[in-house]
């Protein structure tokens, strides 16, 4: 009886699962300063991650798909290694991705998706900073923010964990910022956190409060960044898997039911 009894849970869940309105994620991965290599592998990656979890996405790199009339149709905008936004999107489509951002859409940066170097000033406040370095491709500790032990986006992680990629550091901290939840920050002490490099010479670290995955309420919108996703091979494993699929269930937040048309 208890097998039959769990049988027939599992298919309610399963036809619950199937019948959900799918969430619609559009990536967004043109890029105006550097461009990392693996975006194609990466976009793709992220359909096929989606597809086995009821969400649907699309890919372009062409700003007039990002307009008023197309971002409407979405739950999301996920910015995959997007550098220089402010110079590859017109100002006005800028101005449509705010409106739709301000009336409840949801934003989600991977990577360089968060690298603004100065040219969108309203996409690095929502953030609350910008790029300054990064490091090599190098093992690093993540330790978890007390207050997200257990949160979706740790996946399963306890308090501190190892984890390799390629580290950004930013011009400022999150912490303390309004509506800023930070999520993972990264021990400085456990890697070298800004490589040999002639841009970076007389930078500086970020210290003890280095945060490298955040979420943010600002207004009816969500924001979220997570530093993994400089390549595939950084997230091609289950925690990032189940980190980044949390962090667009958490972004995209249902938005069609509290966007206005």
């Amino acid at each position: 009886m208890k097998r039959i009894l769990s049988i027939l849970l599992a298919y309610c869940l399963l036809i619950t699962f199937s019948l959900a309105s799918p969430i619609e994620v559009i990536i967004y991965s043109a890029t105006a300063w550097y461009r990392h290599p693996e975006i194609p592998k990466l976009n793709g990656f992220l359909v096929r991650l989606g597809a086995e979890q009821n969400i649907n996405v699309s890919v372009t790199e062409d700003p007039n798909d990002l307009k008023t009339s197309s971002l409407k149709k979405y739950d999301l905008l996920f910015l995959n290694n997007s550098t220089n936004l402010g110079e590859s999107i017109p100002k006005e489509i800028q101005k449509d991705i705010i409106n739709w951002f301000n009336k409840g859409g949801g934003i989600m940066a991977m990577h360089a998706g968060i690298v603004q170097n100065g040219t969108w000033p309203e996409l690095i406040n929502i953030a609350g900073c910008d790029y300054d370095s990064d490091s090599d491709f190098v093992e690093a500790r993540f330790l978890i923010d007390p207050k997200a032990e257990g949160d979706p986006l740790v996946a399963g992680k306890k308090k501190e964990f190892t984890y390799t990629a390629d580290w950004l550091c930013f011009n400022k901290t999150v912490t303390g910022l309004p509506g800023v939840e930070v999520i993972l920050r990264l021990d400085e002490n456990s890697y070298t956190p800004i490589r040999k490099h002639p841009n970076y010479v007389g930078k500086k670290p970020m210290g003890d409060d280095h945060p490298i995955c955040w979420r943010r309420k600002v207004g009816q919108g969500r924001y979220l960044f997570t530093g993994l996703g400089h390549d595939v091979r950084s997230i091609d494993n289950d925690f990032a898997k189940r980190h980044l699929i949390a962090g667009i269930r958490w972004a995209a937040n249902s938005v069609k039911k509290n966007v206005k048309k």
